[in-house]
This record gives C-alpha cells, structure tokens and sequence, in this order.
C-alpha cells in the first residue's frame, strides 16, 4: 500500500455496524457524517490499541496541531479532486491537476514532520519520509515549486492577466445563499444547516480564452498534466475523513475533560467479559448535560445478559446509551468516558429502540418484530445486544410471553446485554436483574444510579404524572367539562 491508512485498514474487521445504532445511542447528534461512517467498521482486535496509541499522541497539543495541519491538507486535496473530476475542458483540467499535485506535495511533506513517539505515529510518518525521497516525487516536489508563480496568477474564479485582475466572483458578491446564511446568522442557527455555496465551473471558452492570453502557463500545466497524471493516487483522498474521525473525537474527549469527566482507554481483555467502572452517557453532551451521574457495568460469562427495571425517568436509557457508546467507541479504538474499563472484541452491536413516531400501534408492533428478527440473523455469541422496552405496543400478556422468549435466547446464546422493561410478568425469570435506584424518604427522588438488583414492584408512573400535574385532580380544574368523562 501506497499510503498507509491511519485507520489500520489493512487487516479488515469484516464487521458492519448498523446505521440504526448511531441513531439509537444519539451518536448521530454528537458527531459528523464523515467519523459515523469510519465507525462503522470497527478496527481488527489487534489494531485496537494501535488505534488508541495515536488517540494518546493527540492528547499533546503539539502533535494534535501537527494532525491538524495534516487535516487542512486534507481537505484542500478533497477539495481539489471534487473539482477535478468536475471539469469542462482539458486547459482546466490541466491547471486543476497541477494545484492537486501541489497540495498532495504538501500534506506528504508535513506528513513526515507528523507528531508523535508511537510506533503507529512513527510509521506512519516514516512511510512519508520514504515517499518524500523518492526520484518520482522529487521531481514533482521541484516541478510543483516551479508552477507555482503560474498557479498564483491563474485562480478557479480569478485570473490575473497582463497584471490586471478579471474578476469574476468575490466573497462580497451578494447571491442567494450568501442572504440564507445572514438570515441564519440572525436567526441564531449554525451555518453548518445552511446549504454551503457550490463553485462554479468557468466557462470552458473563457478558460481557453485566458489560455490563448497565456499561454506560457497552460503549456506548462499540460506538461506537467502529461508527465506526471498518474502521481496522484485517489487513494490519499481517505486521509480527510480518517483524520477527521480523529479530531472529531479527541474534540469530543477534549470537551469531557473540560467538563471534569474522566476520559480513559479500555483495556483489552482476553477473557469474555466487559467491566466499566465510572461509565457516563456522553449523548447528553447534546443536551448541554455536564453533571452525568456514573455508573459501572458488569458482564461475565454467568451473567452476560440483564433486565433493566425500575421508576420512570430513572435513567434506564441513559444507562443503556452510556454501555452502548462506550462498547462502540473501544470497538473502534477511541477512549471512552469512564474512570476505567476492561472490554472484550465483539464481533457486533445491535440495538432496539422504540421509534413509535412513525406508526399506529399494529404498524409498531410489526416494525419490532420485523427489526427483532433482524437481529436474531445477525447477532453471534460474541455480541453485544440493548434492548429497549421492545414488545411495549402489545398486550401485556403477549409482551410478558415475548420478552421473557427473547431475553432467554440472548442469554443462552451467551451474547452480552440488556433489555429494559415495563413487563412486571417477568418477576421470576432466570434472567438476573439490575434496577434504577430511588430515594423512598425523599418522594421518591431519581438518583440516577444503576444497582444489581431486582426493582421495587411499581413503576412510579404516578410521580412521573404528578412531577407534570397530570393529577385527576389538576386535570379536572383545568378541563372542568372533561369531569364526568374522567370519571
């Protein structure tokens, strides 16, 4: 390989994760399009700790400015390629390749000044120091040093010509996106949901045009096109969205610790158990929720598999999302928020939660079992497995039969997991059981806390309602004709 992938793509995992699941632990809100997509396929067992080898270098500021200029170069390259493979005429297509070449220059130039003491940071920079002192790329290096006064005076939208500037588009142009992105601005939104402005293509008879007026630069791009076209491999295009996984990531971390939240790396673990001790759900980061209340997680060989019971807004989802994320963020070698951690490879992550929005109570129940079933094909002994009030839109009497099925399958199965439920009708289940814990001399009050024990025979819906005046009492004063009907 050419490159070599700061993923450490060269032995594949051969696992997918499911789009749904970065939905389901909110993932989707914290992070970009670009690191989902990389996380979807978690590193090799092996590659994990070199992974999280260069998580720890960007951990020092000078390495992570060195990553980030890297990211820069990146991005110009993407950049670039997008507009290369976009345009109209060879004399544009000469003088694109040309800055393309330049840039890949670049990012291979800083790339073998890349930070780091790991053996990965080490690597990969010494694998660009190979590739700098190359014939071929010293002869582009030069060629590009050469062209680059002729690139200067010729731009995608701006060419100098005779010492005056045409214009023929500026930032200060007024056009309709520029007007969406003030009213945005006004509006408070981020311009990140604004439609960014595409380029535009020139003309290709006003580029050749401007070819005809210099010419001495356009032989010179052509050359340099016809000499060296096949330097520019696509490979080099991954490095945008690897380098983005992580900063994206190490960003996230940063904002942890910042808010006084451990960050840590999971050790690998050659026995079949997940052990977390301190776990926060970082989803809540997207609510602008910095006191997380922790909580471990245990799963051994005996008990690899719960129910989660216990009072309504008590933090079953939050606990479920906190062991959901961390298990996917040390599948694919990134730290986790948690005082400690010892983690198992999986070979997979699925979840089920409830997206009722979408469907009367028939369709809901059809999308569970349809989505259930999908899971059952897909999921091996080595998985990890969160349900979510799964069978809630049935009958109580076909839900208890249902979930307690269920829940035996996964845990015979020996797949690690949890399912959390309302269904009082499991209370004698073999399936060991943890509970959201409350503060009975305090009304009942939330702690957040999860503890390895069976919940208390209610669900504490009636605090839920009364928390938002969903009393008989507040309903019949403030719907006083509705009183007959309530009764």
């Amino acid at each position: 390989m050419r490159y070599p992938s700061l993923l450490n793509r060269e032995r594949a995992s051969g696992k997918l994760l499911g789009e749904e699941i970065f939905e389901d632990l909110k993932l989707t809100l914290l992070l970009g399009p670009e690191t989902i997509d990389a996380m979807r396929e978690p590193a090799a067992s092996e590659d994990i700790p070199v992974r999280q080898s260069l998580f720890r270098e960007l951990f020092n500021p000078q390495v992570r400015e060195s990553y980030i200029r890297l990211a820069a170069d990146a991005g110009e390259i993407g950049r670039l390629a997008s507009a290369l493979a976009d345009v109209r005429c060879d004399n544009e297509r000469n003088c694109v390749y040309a800055s393309l070449a330049s840039a890949v220059v670049r990012f291979c130039e800083d790339a073998e000044k890349a930070g780091g003491e790991s053996f990965f940071a080490e690597r990969f920079r010494e694998s660009f120091k190979r590739e700098t002192k190359t014939e071929e790329f010293k002869a582009v290096s030069e060629a590009c040093l050469n062209l680059a006064p002729m690139l200067r005076e010729v731009r995608v939208n701006c060419f100098r010509i005779s010492g005056e500037t045409l214009r023929i588009r500026t930032e200060s142009d007024v056009t309709v996106v520029s007007r969406l992105k003030k009213c945005a601005a006004d509006l408070g939104l981020p311009e990140s949901r604004v439609v960014r402005e595409l380029e535009t293509h020139m003309n290709p008879r006003f580029v050749n045009a401007v070819a005809m007026l210099r010419p001495e630069c356009f032989i010179a791009f052509r050359e340099f096109y016809e000499k060296y076209s096949g330097f520019c491999s696509e490979e080099i295009l991954k490095y945008r969205s690897e380098l983005n996984f992580y900063l994206e990531i190490s960003a996230v971390m940063d904002t942890l610790r910042k808010n006084g939240m451990p960050v840590c790396m999971p050790a690998v673990s050659s026995e079949r158990h997940i052990s977390i001790q301190g776990l926060r759900d970082i989803s809540l980061l997207c609510k602008d929720e910095t006191n997380i209340v922790p909580n471990d997680a245990e799963f051994t060989e005996e008990e690899p598999f719960f129910f989660l019971t216990g009072a309504n807004g008590g933090g079953k989802t939050t606990y479920l999302r906190g062991v959901g994320i961390a298990t996917v963020f040390f599948l694919c070698g990134c730290p986790i928020c948690a005082d400690s951690a010892e983690i198992f490879p999986l070979d997979g992550v699925f979840t089920h939660f409830p997206r009722d929005e979408r469907f009367d109570s028939e369709g809901r129940f059809a999308d569970e079992q349809r989505r259930v079933g999908e899971i059952m094909k897909q999921h091996a002994g080595n998985s990890l497995v969160l349900l979510n009030e799964t069978y809630s839109t049935t009958s109580e009497e076909i839900a208890v039969e249902l979930t307690a099925k269920l829940a035996e399958t996964f845990f015979d199965s020996g797949s690690f997991g949890i399912y959390i439920t309302h269904q009082h009708g499991i209370g004698q289940s073999r399936i060991p059981f943890l509970a959201v814990l409350v503060d009975v001399g305090d009304k009942n009050r939330r702690t957040y806390r999860i503890a390895r024990q069976r919940a208390a025979s209610r669900s504490f819906a009636e605090d839920i309602l009364k928390k938002y005046g969903l009393t008989r009492e507040a309903l019949n004063a403030r719907f006083p004709a509705g009183k007959e009907a309530a009764r």
